[in-house]
């Protein structure tokens, strides 16, 4: 009878599967290990190291062990670290080159952890431009401005600002020189005293014509001329004196309302460069925008860093994809279409347990691809914390939504209960040093982009407070009066808003501290305010006096003419009345 199984086959079977497994088991992890070392070096700029790889066959998965990520930027740290990271694989998917990670679980992830060597590799160097630009990103944030009393020096405001008072002296005084040029002409075009004088020799004239019936009744006619010509010039200088009068009586309604116009001046001086109470509302900016500008800062710098492995922002696509004709002898590939498509690389399921310096952080997170305009879902993640150290309970929920890859959107959404904050620096100038020495905070955050615009909104209660204003050089008195109520401040609140864009983008921030800075601060600046008001009026007026005397000695001027119109027509009055028949 014939074997169905020869020995001598079977031996060979075994010793081929033998070796099939021995080179899986002793090549297979090692190639896996090196791939993601050498791709993951040259990925993120420094060292990446992997203490394990096991790929399995049944089930297909992937297991690493000991990933460590040097921060390019400290090689001493490792911005990231893992202790095991497990990978559930879809094998269907694996035969299409996809890999499609169904679940994966990542256990001790931790960050900033130290290195016992060097991570760093050669790199390029930087260019100039890229170096400014990190320098500037750097020093955006501006320093913060104390208030100061005594930078109100009236002297040195005064020499560059122009008063209006002034020049509405000034400028009065040229049109009152103009209007008595103008009068003295128009004084020439009336009777004058010579005019007047003629008029008086020809009334001696005709009273010399003798006492006859014949010369009087001969004498009417040029008596009645006479007095129609004098009355015609009486005629033209009443008119003029109203007009004049007229003149006279605005020149000193603005010569009075001049003497007033230095108050217009110092008000607005006043408004400019004097601190009130009121100019006290943006403090809460002068406090928490510069911390809130560093940190706005710190997730710029974190976006950037990642920014290279975020989902494509346009993919490419092809209107009419130019099609290539196959060599003679050899074939094309040819890609149909999948139902449902799906991306090349995809995490369905995610689930991280991290150990951050606050203590242990689990999350999860759905859909991690590179390609979610094809898969048509955005990433979204979402991360836990309770009874952790110096916090009682986190919340930090998000998504990145890149479907329409010319229009991402993101948003994130976090919570701190409880959190206990322990000297943060607000304020680090000599003029002001401030420390939050201590408090507990209950905070939200809520952080969303669309394309290029960011809009987010801060909302912090701060109870068991604690300032310190210590410092070891000497203090303004407005630095001493915040530093003492800041001292008595047991709880306070903050609201900021942040817009615009990552490049550009502006931080409103407002507390009700302001108001408690504002009541301690308002009787100083009220007494500091008043010497300022006072030092400025004095000045002002020092500077308006000579105009204001030259303005009135102008109107003063004005009266010659008036004098002179009244003599002329008191002349012309008496010329007439001394015309009467008989003579």
């Amino acid at each position: 009878m014939k074997r169905w199984i020869r020995l001598k086959g079977l031996i060979a079977f075994i010793a081929v599967v033998a070796a099939i497994v021995l080179l899986w088991v002793l090549v297979v992890d090692t190639v896996v290990r090196r791939v993601i070392e050498q791709t993951g070096t040259r990925v993120v700029g420094a060292r990446v190291d992997l203490a394990d790889a096991d790929l399995t066959l049944f089930p297909t998965g992937l297991t690493l062990t000991g990933l460590a990520v040097t921060n390019p930027d400290k090689p001493m740290k490792n911005a990231v670290e893992i202790q095991t990271m497990k990978m559930d694989l879809d094998p269907a998917y694996l035969i299409k080159r996809k890999v499609i990670v169904n679940n994966m679980i990542v256990a001790g992830l931790s960050f900033n952890t130290d290195r016992r060597t060097s991570g760093a590799i050669p790199r390029p160097q930087k260019p100039k431009e890229e170096e400014n630009g990190r320098e500037t990103s750097e020093n955006s944030c501006g320093k913060f401005s104390m208030p100061d009393l005594s930078r109100t020096d009236v002297a040195t405001i005064l020499a560059k600002e122009q008063l209006a008072s002034v020049e509405q002296a000034k400028t009065l005084q040229a049109e009152i020189k103009a209007d008595e040029k103008r009068w003295e002409k128009r004084l020439t075009e009336l009777a004058d005293k010579k005019k007047l004088a003629d008029y008086q020799k020809r009334v001696e004239k005709l009273k010399g014509t003798g006492g006859s019936l014949g010369a009087i009744l001969g004498a009417a006619g040029d008596v009645q001329q006479l007095q129609a010509d004098i009355q015609r010039d009486l005629n033209h200088l009443k008119q003029a004196q109203t007009d004049f009068k007229k003149d006279l009586n605005r020149y000193q309604g603005k010569v009075q309302k001049l003497s007033k116009a230095p108050l217009g001046d110092i008000n607005r001086l006043m408004e400019k460069y004097s601190i009130s109470p009121k100019g006290m509302d943006n403090l809460s900016q002068l406090i928490f925008g510069q911390p809130l500008c560093g940190w706005m800062k710190t997730l710029w710098e974190t976006y950037e860093t990642i920014k290279p492995y975020l989902p494509e922002t346009s993919p490419k696509t092809d209107d009419a994809p130019e099609v290539k004709k196959p060599l003679r002898g050899k074939g094309i590939d040819i890609k149909f279409p999948e139902v449902p498509p799906m991306p090349d690389f995809l995490i369905r399921n995610l689930k991280i347990n991290a150990l951050v310096a606050a203590g242990d952080l689990t999350g999860k997170a759905e859909n991690i691809t590179f390609a979610q305009h094809i898969l048509g879902s955005p990433t979204t993640f979402a991360f836990l914390g309770k009874e952790m150290k110096n916090i009682e309970a986190l919340s930090l929920i998000g998504s990145a939504d890149y479907v329409k890859p010319d229009r991402p959107k993101n948003s994130v959404r976090l919570s701190l209960q409880g959190l206990a904050v322990k000297d943060i620096v607000l304020v680090d100038q000599a003029a002001f040093p401030l420390t939050l020495s201590r408090a507990t905070s209950q905070l939200k955050a809520n952080m969303a982009t669309e394309k290029d615009a960011i809009h987010g909104t801060i909302t912090a209660d701060f109870g068991n407070v604690t300032f310190n204003t210590a410092s070891d050089k000497p203090k303004s008195q407005i630095a001493e009066a915040m530093g003492d109520a800041l001292s008595r401040v047991k709880q306070f609140s903050v609201h900021a808003t942040i817009d615009g864009t990552f490049d550009e983008y502006s931080i409103n921030a407002d507390s009700n501290l302001d108001k408690v800075l504002q009541s301690a601060l308002g009787s100083l600046v009220k007494k500091e305010a008043a010497k300022f008001q006072a030092a400025l009026t004095r000045q002002i007026n020092a500077k308006f006096q000579d105009p204001l005397t030259q303005a009135k000695q102008s109107v003063a001027g004005l009266e010659d003419i008036e004098a002179e119109l009244a003599r002329r027509l008191d002349l012309g009055d008496d010329l007439r009345k001394g015309l009467k028949l008989p003579f």
